[in-house]
C-alpha cells in the first residue's frame, strides 16, 4: 500500500497541542512545525491529491513527477540570471537570507518527517509543496522577518491547505501584534491570506520553467498583489525603532 491508497490519518489534537505549546515555547524549533502539521494532517494531503488530479495543470505535474530541487540547487546558473528575473530574485534571497534549498530537506529529515519514495502521487506531490516555501517568499513578497513568516504561511494557505499554516499565521499575528505593539500587524496578516486566495493556484504552476521570467510580470500574470500592509507595517517599526527582527534560523 502507497500513500495514494493509504486511509487518512486521523487529527491527534493532544498531540497537536503538545507541538504548539513546545513552538509557542521557543518559535524557532521548527521541529515543532513538522509535528504539528503531522498531528492536523487528517484528510487534507487526500483531498489536495484529489484537487491537483481534477485540475489540468496538476494533471501535467503528476505526469512530469519532475522535482523542483535539482533546478533549485543550481546556483551558478541562478545567479547568472539577469536581475529582476524570478529565479535570480531567488537565488539573491537565499545568499542574502544564508539559505538553501537543501536547507529544507534537511529540516524535514531532522524533525523523522521525510518519507522514502513510493512512487506515490501524494509523495510527489508533499516534497515539491516543501521545496516551494522559498519561491512563495520571492513571489508574494514577504521577507523573513517574524512577520514575513506569518505572512507568507497565510499567504500559502489557500494554495496548499495545510492546517498548520492556518493556525499558525493566526497564533502567530496575535502573539506578533502583543509583543511589537505594532498598528496594522492583524491587517497585513489577513491581506496575505486574500492575496493568496486571489492569486492563481501556484502549486501547479510549473515553476522550473518560470524562473527566467521578469519578477513583476510573472506576479502581474499570476494575479499576486504586492504586500502593502506588510510593507507598511515594517517600515512604520524601523521609523519607530522597533524594527521587526529575523528568526536566527528557519521557521520552515
Amino acid at each position: 500500500m502507497n500513500l495514494d491508497t493509504a486511509p487518512p490519518t486521523p487529527v491527534q489534537p493532544l498531540k497537536a497541542l503538545k507541538a504548539l505549546l513546545a513552538l509557542r515555547r521557543d518559535p524557532q524549533d521548527t521541529r515543532q512545525v513538522f509535528l504539528l502539521t503531522e498531528a492536523l494532517r487528517g484528510s487534507s494531503p487526500l483531498k489536495l491529491l484529489a484537487r491537483f488530479r481534477a485540475d489540468a495543470q496538476g494533471r501535467e505535474r503528476l505526469a512530469e513527477r519532475r522535482s523542483l530541487l535539482p533546478t533549485l540547487r543550481r546556483t551558478e546558473w541562478l545567479a547568472a540570471l539577469p536581475l529582476g528575473t524570478f529565479g535570480r530574485t531567488y537565488h539573491d534571497f537565499l545568499a542574502e537570507e544564508q539559505l538553501s534549498a537543501q536547507g529544507l530537506v534537511d529540516v524535514a529529515k531532522s524533525a523523522g518527517m521525510a518519507q522514502p519514495d513510493d512512487g506515490s502521487d501524494r509523495h510527489y506531490i508533499g516534497c515539491r509543496l516543501r521545496d516551494m516555501h522559498d519561491l512563495f517568499h520571492v513571489l508574494s513578497g514577504y521577507g523573513r522577518d517574524e512577520l514575513g513568516e506569518v505572512c507568507v504561511l497565510a499567504f500559502s494557505y489557500p494554495h496548499q491547505r495545510t492546517r498548520s499554516f492556518a493556525l499558525i499565521a493566526f497564533l502567530g499575528a496575535l502573539t506578533l501584534r502583543r509583543r511589537w505593539r505594532l498598528p496594522g500587524m492583524l491587517g497585513a496578516v489577513w491581506e496575505a491570506w486574500r492575496h493568496g486566495r486571489a492569486a492563481s493556484w501556484l502549486v501547479v504552476q510549473p515553476l522550473e520553467t518560470l524562473l527566467e521570467r521578469d519578477l513583476p510580470e510573472l506576479r502581474r500574470e499570476l494575479n499576486i498583489a504586492p504586500p502593502t500592509r506588510y510593507l507598511a507595517v515594517t517600515d512604520r517599526g524601523r521609523a519607530l525603532g522597533r524594527a521587526i527582527p529575523q528568526p536566527p534560523g528557519r521557521i520552515l
